[in-house]
């Protein structure tokens, strides 16, 4: 079963806000509800829709669900949808305490303890259940050259890893202001060497990264590092020929 969201008061959804509800999570027993965004009259127009997939599902159409200020994906797509720009938005929520384990493929460090590495048992899932329940829901269009998946931060991260892992789902990678944390490197080298390129990459970095930083030299410094290493995700994917 497919519904609408519950009404809330100080919701700010706008548009066709859909949910699957209680799919099973890459923890069996801990399910979620995925949000699907649709284009106006999706579902009586006789079209299938590209899709994009998007991390932090919380963050993306709903101030009374965000944690860190609402994307306002939803007011994006109303006003692409005025230019003839349609698209079906699927939103995953994060795991909460968990999100930087499922967000980043390889075992790094966060501080001085181990932590990390969950990523590839969820694009596993985000691939392998949540997109065919998608795709059985709705009239998406099912070849990977139309068919996105995106993020920021850690979710620039996974995004991108979708490009190593699952090359034939998602044919388009968005990573805004990608978070290569300690231990997450080893992708550099990885897309250096991919064998099926994608179909095109987004990728960002502002020049204040650091905003919440606790000094301004810090802030700074965390700029540069995030500028930095998006140049060099760029410089990867164009050795590996991706133009």
């Amino acid at each position: 079963m497919t519904g609408r969201p519950p009404a809330s008061a100080t919701s700010t959804v706008v548009g066709d806000l859909r949910v699957l509800p209680g799919v099973e999570g890459p923890d069996p027993g801990r399910c979620r509800d995925i949000l699907v965004h649709l284009p106006p009259r999706a579902l009586e127009s006789g079209r299938r829709y590209p899709v994009l997939y998007m991390h932090d599902g919380q963050n993306l159409f709903d101030e009374a669900t965000s944690y860190a200020g609402e994307w306002q994906v939803d007011e994006t797509l109303a006003i692409l949808a005025g230019e003839g720009i349609e698209l079906i938005v699927v939103g995953i929520p994060n795991a909460g305490d968990g999100r930087l384990a499922e967000y980043t493929p390889y075992l790094g460090l966060d501080g001085l303890r181990p932590a990390g590495g969950g990523g590839r048992a969820y694009l596993r899932w985000v691939a392998g259940v949540v997109k065919p329940a998608v795709d059985a829901a709705f009239p998406t269009t099912r070849d990977r050259r139309e068919t996105g998946i995106m993020g920021s931060s850690l979710g620039g991260l996974i995004s991108l890893w979708a490009a190593v892992a699952h090359p034939d789902v998602f044919g388009r990678i968005g990573a805004m202001s990608p978070a290569i944390l300690p231990g997450q490197g080893r992708i550099y080298r990885r897309l250096r060497s991919l064998a099926v390129l994608p179909e095109r990459v987004y990728l960002d970095a502002g020049g204040r990264e650091g905003s919440d930083a606790r000094t301004e030299a810090l802030a700074r410094r965390w700029s540069a590092a995030f500028t930095r290493d998006a140049r060099r995700l760029r410089d990867e994917l164009l050795h590996a020929g991706l133009h």
